[in-house]
């Protein structure tokens, strides 16, 4: 066959059993055969960490062996995630070659992702304080005015000066609102 010539000359093939769930009276789902299925991340993705030795198992369909490949990638990249140094993370890497799901001890693609999701955390990090930096110089700018204005025509020219349209119509209405209802309690 032409695909087992994708698959690495010393890989291992696991026979993979599924874990089988059942529901019980109250609508709980549970696995049945706990001792019997395969655990992949404790069975698979530990030993090939350890031994560096590829291990792949084989799916009745495509579609089951991308999702199992989508779903335990995933599962080592959110390891990986937090872990501050990228040696102690997990050096797996998962493939999809036809029906067959393939575990191989790559260190240099599990580098290349941990740095690409570091310099991620550390953009969206740097956003988030240019933000929270911007919003204390404003409210830094407003708070050290000499004056700040206490009647109500005054607050309005200064809502002019300092705040876009928008803001000064909403302000308007309810200084408005505010009015009437004073004018109403009085009555």
């Amino acid at each position: 066959m032409q695909i087992l010539n994708w698959l690495p000359p010393h890989a291992h093939q696991i026979r993979y059993i599924s874990p089988l769930y059942e529901e019980d009276r109250e609508g709980d789902r549970y696995c049945y055969n706990e001792d019997e299925a395969t655990e992949v991340w404790r069975d698979i993705i530990r030993k090939v960490h350890k031994t560096k030795i590829p291990m792949y198992y084989r799916r009745r369909t495509t579609e089951l062996a991308r999702r199992d490949k989508y779903q335990y990638q995933e599962s080592v990249y959110n390891n990986n995630d937090w872990k501050t140094n990228w040696t102690t993370s997990i050096h797996v890497r998962v493939k999809v070659i036809g029906k067959r799901v393939l575990f191989i001890y790559d260190e240099e693609f599990v580098h290349k992702v941990w740095i690409a999701n570091k310099n991620k955390e550390e953009l969206q990090n740097k956003i988030r304080k240019l933000k929270e930096q911007k919003f204390r110089d404003y409210s830094k700018k407003i708070l050290n005015r000499d004056e700040i204005p206490i009647k109500a025509n005054e607050f309005i020219e200064w809502l002019d000066n300092e705040m876009p349209e928008v803001i000064h119509e909403v302000v308007t209405d309810s200084m408005e609102r505010i009015t009437s209802d004073q004018e109403h309690d009085r009555q």
